[in-house]
């Protein structure tokens, strides 16, 4: 027969018991309510990156916009040859001023519209390459003023820029020098 103290003792935990359960139905409930907001999150999220990634395969999202309304498109310009951020396109040297090349066909589009310009992104012992890419521009005008513009980016600026998605041929040209 039990005694009076493991009666007591089974009674503190009957009572500690049904204690616990509107303590359990709460946090039950409570995580009934997170699972919920949980799920709006997604899909409100997953809408949100479908609608970004629509507009950004939209033409012409790789420009940089400038304060007199005009746009200036990349161009990364590695030495023996240019690529075309917009369109992927690599263009080695010799062919960037070709009449069927991919250069002259982007850079006519971009200068058809008023206001509008090539970046040059120089990387590291690709002046040359520019050099050409420029001439090619004042060989397409030559009776009229084109505007391009340039940054000097070094392997030391690449490796500086923190971004997740740098492009494997950039980041493999900045890990090329010592």
């Amino acid at each position: 027969m039990p005694t009076d103290s493991e009666r007591n003792s089974n009674a503190s935990l009957t009572e500690q018991n049904d204690n616990n359960a509107p303590m359990m139905a709460v946090f039950g409930g409570m995580f009934a309510l997170m699972l919920v907001f949980l799920l709006l999150i997604n899909v409100f999220s997953e809408a949100a990156v479908r609608e970004r990634l629509k507009e950004g395969s939209e033409e012409e999202t790789y420009r940089i916009e400038r304060m007199d309304g005009g746009s200036g498109y990349s161009i990364i310009v590695f030495p023996g040859s240019i690529r075309i951020v917009e369109t992927g396109e690599g263009i080695a040297q010799n062919d960037i001023c070709r009449a069927d090349s991919a250069y002259v066909a982007y850079a006519r589009q971009i200068y058809a519209l008023p206001n509008e310009q090539l970046l040059f992104f120089l990387l590291e012992g690709s002046i040359p390459t520019m050099a050409v890419a420029r001439e090619c521009l004042r060989s397409l005008w030559p009776d009229s003023q084109v505007h391009i513009g340039w940054v000097m980016a070094d392997n030391e600026f690449l490796k500086s820029v923190v971004l997740d998605d740098i492009p494997d041929y950039i980041e493999d040209h900045a890990n090329l020098s010592p």
